[in-house]
């Protein structure tokens, strides 16, 4: 097996490497690997090209700790610049017993420095946030502070040709004119905010001064409340929180004049439920694409509103009971002759185009493969999308008609790309199995990609990521149990694997999605290093993309409505099935572990699989579906509607047959999964006498292992020795 011929390959490299005086490799730790500066070094994120498609500015940090400052990069080649060098708190290491220093370095370790950035029209300079205020800044000179608020300003956007700037603040649109480094007096565009209502988003039209705004209502949304016990008393904030069933945020949009503020509403319908999934001006800025469904995703309708007369026709509708997901976009043709979207309305994901006169949509791009997102440019239409390896994601360009699809980029793994506005360049954000993300710029206009039209632009991992002996996982198929389906599993075997032992195998972390060529697998969660810790002490590290998961087909996604718990159980039995086949797990130590559905999906699979896992844990872990966001009802529909599915994946209802050994982590300021049920089942499951463990965190919204690295190391700790535990010890090694 190719993975396991790299693993003694490496493990032979690094004894050589040593015996001729190099540094030994170093071995994967928790505290090694989760502390700053990171050996990863900071990923680059938020690329954006300057008007002339000539240069790109992003938020890195060069020396592997969070705060991030601008950066430019040009096109035509050259080191990246770093444009500004903001004064922050810096990171201490060992802040000493004292409680509040203690926070204060927490906060500055979480500290991520530029929040978002645009480029001015004429590609001068670069407008950025800092903790909330704007600045501006030339590149080779100092930056300006434009704002000093209470409130934060976000959302920025520059009115096409213009200087006039808009964004969000307060929950209102504010414009302004940025003349040279100054600003004039900001004015409130809109008068919408009010407790519970607020400006969601808003897009210029190509006159220069109007404005589409889409108003997001959550009055009607019932309050829970949430329990703080980080406060100096014990407090209660009531959270607007809606169930599935209840009503959740209302929607509506109105054309607004920027220099009157005179807003005209847009009649979309009765029901102010519906979810906006985009909002497109036309080229020339008489027309507005709105593409919108209801809140199940069965009903989808792109829509176009005529500017002079404010009338809606439908464009595109599609409607699908079985449908579960709503990856959807809608971009116009530069010539305003109509709207390129995605449907799975064929085999999966595509993009399509509708001509804005009438007709039926055609397809431009077809295959056995599936689109995650798309940019028009003259050049064509750049897709990303799995074409070639279900694991992977590619960019890809197709002419503007349709056609033949040419591969742009190269490199093994995830791309993630923005093309420059003449189509020409991508500021392509790479990272695999093996390579941590970077920052790469890519000739887009190549007939066929190669790693020599893709120039790297950062390198964030540091000087040490080359002494560990990372292992790679290689990718396998297999058969469902339950309908035959072919299902994708990411492999990782221990380091000195020997083909027919039986080793302890780690399912996780078990969610959707996870079978992915990018650092980490599922980047979700911060695991890269976890899972080389697994590795290192033994154990098998296995993940499997359950009923649900996009990119295998519109019919394998489908397999999961109403279902939750359910048919992905049986999808990870599956692959447990196929390691016992393979002679690699010991069918009496598969562990399982996975957080908010992933820990359904944990919990699900001790309760209802006894004798097939061990051990499980589960962070943050949806047990109690009626207490789900209202957005899986896209899966699962209305709870008054299927009470029947909703108790079936619930995975409390069923912990009476809980067999092994179960631990829950779960932050206590968690407003997406309520600890409260976690807390409920941890009482259940102890009357009942069966063996559970409790991990509370006291300061951890939903992503408890994305906050401080000092709250990541100790629940990390926690899982690990917790597998060691009741998967056996003599894993270890």
């Amino acid at each position: 097996m190719r993975a396991v011929v790299l693993a003694f390959a490496w493990a032979w490299a690094a004894d050589a490497a040593f015996a001729q005086g190099a540094a030994p490799p170093l071995r994967p730790t928790i505290d090694a690997l989760y502390t700053l500066p990171s050996v990863i070094g900071t990923a680059p994120r938020m690329p954006a090209w300057s008007s002339d498609s000539k240069r790109v500015a992003f938020v890195w940090n060069d020396e592997g700790t969070p705060f991030g400052d601008v950066w430019v990069a040009d096109a035509s080649g050259g080191a990246p610049r770093r444009v500004t060098r903001i004064a922050h708190t810096p990171i201490v290491a060992t802040p000493g017993p004292d409680f509040k220093a203690q926070r204060a370095a927490m906060a500055a370790e979480l500290d991520q420095g530029v929040s978002s950035l645009v480029w001015t029209n004429d590609g001068s300079r670069v407008l950025y946030t800092y903790r909330g205020d704007l600045w501006v800044v030339t590149p080779g000179q100092e930056p300006v502070r434009l704002t000093e608020t209470p409130a934060a300003e976000r959302s920025l956007a520059f009115a096409p040709g213009t200087t006039r700037l808009a964004y969000l603040r307060d929950g209102e649109v504010w414009s302004a004119e940025l003349t040279g480094d100054a600003l004039t007096a900001p004015r409130r565009v809109t008068t919408l905010a009010r407790e519970g209502v607020s400006v969601e988003s808003f897009a210029w039209a190509a006159d220069g001064r109007t404005l589409a705004v889409i108003e997001t209502d959550r009055t009607q949304i019932k309050t829970r409340l949430i329990a703080d016990q980080m406060t100096e008393e014990t407090t209660a904030p009531a959270v607007r929180r809606a169930f599935p069933g209840e009503t959740s945020e209302l929607r509506r949009v109105a054309i607004v004049d920027a220099l009157t503020g005179n807003a005209q509403w847009l009649d979309l319908g009765p029901e102010r439920m519906d979810v906006i999934h985009g909002l497109e001006w036309s080229p020339d800025g008489s027309a507005l694409a709105i593409d919108k469904s209801d809140v199940f995703v069965k009903d989808r309708r792109v829509l176009v509103v005529d500017l002079d007369t404010f009338a809606v026709r439908e464009l595109v509708r599609e409607q699908e009971p079985m449908n579960v997901t709503a990856e959807w976009q809608v971009k116009w043709a530069s010539n305003g002759s109509g709207l390129y979207f995605t449907s799975d309305r064929a085999t999966d994901y595509h993009v399509w185009f509708a001509p804005v006169g009438g007709g039926a949509p055609k397809a431009i791009t077809s295959g056995n493969w599936a689109v995650f997102g798309f940019q028009v440019t003259p050049r064509g239409v750049f897709v990303t999308a799995n074409e070639g390896r279900s694991e992977e994601r590619h960019l890809l360009r197709v002419p503007l008609a349709g056609g033949a699809a040419v591969r742009v980029s190269s490199r093994a793994g995830t791309h993630t790309a923005v093309v420059s506005p003449d189509g020409r360049f991508a500021a392509d954000i790479v990272s695999s199995d093996a390579v941590p993300p970077d920052l790469f710029v890519s000739d887009a206009s190549v007939s066929r990609g190669s790693e020599a039209s893709e120039r790297r632009v950062t390198t964030s991992s540091r000087g040490e990521f080359a002494r560990y002996q990372w292992i790679t996982p290689r990718y396998v198929t297999f058969k469902s149990r339950t309908d035959g389906v072919t299902l994708h599993g990411r492999l990782l075997l221990p380091r000195g694997y020997k083909p027919g032992a039986r080793y302890p195998v780690i399912v996780g972390s078990a969610y959707s999605n996870t079978v992915r060529n990018q650092w980490g697998g599922r980047n979700a969660h911060p695991v890269w290093g976890l899972d080389q810790v697994f590795l290192d002490r033994g154990f098998v590290v296995f993940a499997v993309d359950v009923a649900g998961s996009g990119g295998h087909g519109t019919a394998f996604r489908r397999r999961i409505r109403l279902d939750y718990g359910g048919i992905d159980v049986e999808d990870l039995h599956s692959g447990v099935e196929y390691l016992i086949a393979q002679g690699i797990a010991d069918p009496k130590r598969v562990g399982i572990w996975g957080s908010s559905y992933g820990g359904l999906l944990t919990t699900m699979s001790l309760f209802t699989k006894p004798g097939v896992y061990a051990a499980g844990i589960a962070g943050a872990p949806a047990t109690n579906v009626w207490h789900a966001l209202t957005g899986e009802q896209r899966v699962m529909g209305r709870p008054e509607e299927h009470p029947a599915e909703f108790a079936g994946a619930s995975s409390h209802t069923k912990a009476a047959g809980m067999q092994g050994h179960l631990m829950l982590i779960h932050g206590m300021r968690d407003v997406v999964v309520l600890y409260r049920d976690s807390a409920w089942l941890t009482q259940y499951l102890l009357q009942m006498g069966k063996d559970v463990e409790l991990v509370s965190l006291p300061d951890a919204p939903h992503g408890w292992d994305t906050e401080s690295l000092v709250q990541t190391r100790y629940a990390f700790k926690k899982m690990l020795n917790f597998f060691a535990r009741h998967l056996g010890r003599d894993v270890a090694h």
